[in-house]
């Protein structure tokens, strides 16, 4: 009626109105959650189904500024993230005219040669299926297909047998089909970047669940051959059984903290490989393979495997246009990570250095009592690898490249190169989500960790502040299943640094804990502990690294065991002091 008859009465009505009905849903809402919060319980799966809810981030893309026009609909946006995402599946342009001629005579002498089928593949086995399958998570999102993980759990022995059969069709033909080959692919915007750039999205893949399975089987069979003729480098600790990004950061800070122990100084560069899974070369990767006796079913298989994937956009379930990739290996895949890693199986190492990877994350450490020494190692080093990476049609982004020198001086090292532009020395870097400062004090880690953790607080802020009307035990789960790693994260490195720095961490799981106990200002923090039975920071690393420590010494990885083992003395820092 307002509308109609533009009475300024009216208006005051309608406005009394409508903030009557936003408090009656406000409260029936906050009815409703409070409900929810009393009821979950771990059991039946609800609390963690709804305390993930707010873990995740819910964010809508904005309108994109695509090269030609702005997109503004779901579809517009789909199709332009993914003409994005097909320029990124691309091959650098890097060229080495002789190591392309001996690919490309190689690739092609063994698909002509190779045979239309096999019969000495290991076959598989309805129960080997039946494992695989058991392994399925129930929420998993779906491929292209649209079957999920809860269809396929529930298939009759019958169709299992189909599977077997298909699956053993693979290996034998070796040939993938088609229509496992599409991925969805589901934008997430990298922390930081601008969200009206599609570039700025990084691609999460959503596979065919079957088409996983019959990964899982080859992945196998790849594995066998590559454990049995001890193919992956030492040094690559990613993708593999029983080693993880501590067990990497541990043998790097080792070396740097041994060589300030005995009064020398490490060199470290820090290299970023640009679109390192995007990118890879495929026919390179075929090559490799083949150089490695990869049994020959398997080869065949890979190459159809990477041959013509495509790709489809997702944005609120508007799908893109189909479009292909022409290089890398495929992302969400079982398989892709260890081609990967076969991929730069062959990087150069150099004997007055050391080689550190997880995955494509590469450092290289030098060290000595004189600069120069370390300067003339790294440089060498440095232009073994642009030679390599040229080679492989790998490129390294030297901009975003980092170099730190450890030591307790202050004199300025002298600079190191690659592909001719001076790396900068910096006073930190960041490798595999820890910061490593130049004289190994753990500070700048720690305030890192400490910003990062009362982010991820705060997301789960509503069911754990002292308000929230969640039981106590249920605030103390969220806290100890999603927030206690965040600070306890890699924690036998750093565990042995000074009791001032890491207070700073200690700190933060004390307010949070006393949050959660709606401790008054006059409660002592063991008391606090004692009576949840719960354990103080300081224990829980120490049991952490205690337990982690045991395991190390009996691993099999020769780069593991390199790490040096000696009795912890309080007179040197070494990260073994956390045991005293």
């Amino acid at each position: 009626m307002f509308q109609r008859l533009r009475n300024p009465a009216l208006k005051t009505k309608l406005n009394q109105l409508n903030k009557r009905i936003n408090k009656l849903n406000d409260k029936i809402e906050n009815e409703k959650h409070l409900d929810t919060l009393i009821n979950v319980n771990t059991y039946d799966g609800t609390f963690w189904n709804y305390a993930s809810s707010f873990k995740r981030k819910k964010s809508n893309i904005p309108t994109l500024k695509g090269p030609a026009s702005i997109a503004q609909t779901n579809l517009e946006k789909a199709n332009c993230i993914a003409d994005s995402l097909e320029n990124q599946f691309q091959l650098n342009e890097l060229h080495d005219k002789d190591t392309e001629t001996i690919v490309g005579n190689s690739v092609r002498c063994f698909l002509n040669t190779a045979p239309k089928h096999f019969n000495d593949f290991p076959p598989t086995h309805n129960n080997e299926i039946i494992n695989c399958v058991k392994k399925l998570k129930k929420n998993k999102a779906p491929g292209y297909d649209g079957i999920n993980n809860k269809i396929i759990l529930n298939l009759p022995y019958q169709a299992i047998t189909t599977l077997n059969i298909i699956i053993n069709n693979i290996m034998k033909f070796g040939h993938f089909p088609t229509k496992w080959k599409t991925a969805t692919i589901i934008p997430i915007l990298k922390p930081g970047k601008d969200p009206t750039d599609p570039v700025s999205y990084r691609p999460i893949s959503l596979l065919p669940s079957i088409s996983k399975i019959a990964e899982h089987i080859l992945l196998s069979r790849l594995n066998e051959h590559l454990d049995e003729n001890n193919i992956l480098m030492p040094e690559q600790f990613g993708f593999r059984k029983n080693l993880s990004t501590t067990h990497q950061l541990l043998r790097v800070t080792e070396f740097i903290q041994e060589g300030l122990n005995n009064k020398q100084k490490t060199g470290a560069v820090f290299l970023d490989i640009q679109k390192a899974f995007d990118r890879v070369w495929q026919d390179g990767l075929i090559y490799k393979l083949l150089n490695y006796n990869t049994p020959l079913f398997l080869v065949k298989i890979f190459h159809s495997y990477m041959t013509n994937r495509k790709f489809a956009v997702s944005v609120n379930k508007e799908l893109s246009h189909t479009k292909t990739i022409k290089a890398g290996v495929a992302q969400g895949s079982k398989i892709g990570p260890i081609l990967f890693a076969l991929y730069i199986n062959d990087m150069p190492k150099q004997h007055n250095t050391i080689i550190s990877i997880f995955a494509d994350d590469t450092a290289i450490l030098a060290r000595n009592k004189n600069h120069n020494f370390i300067q003339i190692a790294l440089n060498r080093h440095l232009k073994a690898l642009e030679d390599w990476f040229a080679k492989w049609k790998i490129k390294i982004n030297a901009g975003k490249t980092e170099a730190v020198m450890f030591t307790n001086t202050r004199k300025p090292p002298p600079p190191i190169k690659i592909n001719n532009q001076i790396i900068p020395w910096s006073q930190e870097c960041k490798y595999l989500g820890v910061v490593l400062d130049k004289r190994l004090t753990w500070k700048p880690h720690f305030l890192y960790i400490k910003k990062k953790f009362r982010e991820a607080a705060r997301k789960f802020y509503p069911l754990i502040a002292r308000n929230s009307k969640m039981p106590r035990h249920n605030k103390l789960l969220i806290y100890t299943a999603y927030l206690r790693p965040v600070l306890s994260y890699a924690c036998p490195v750093w565990g042995y640094a000074a009791k001032s720095n890491l207070k700073i961490l200690e700190k933060e799981q004390n307010l949070i804990i006393r949050k959660i106990c709606l401790a008054k200002a006059y409660f002592l923090n063991r008391d606090i502990y004692y009576s949840l039975d719960y354990p103080s920071f300081k224990t829980f690393i120490k049991t952490l690294s205690t337990n982690f420590f045991h395991k190390l010494n009996n691993h099999t990885n020769e780069a593991v065991k390199n790490i040096p083992v000696y009795i912890p003395d309080l007179k040197t820092k070494r990260p073994r002091n956390i045991l005293i």
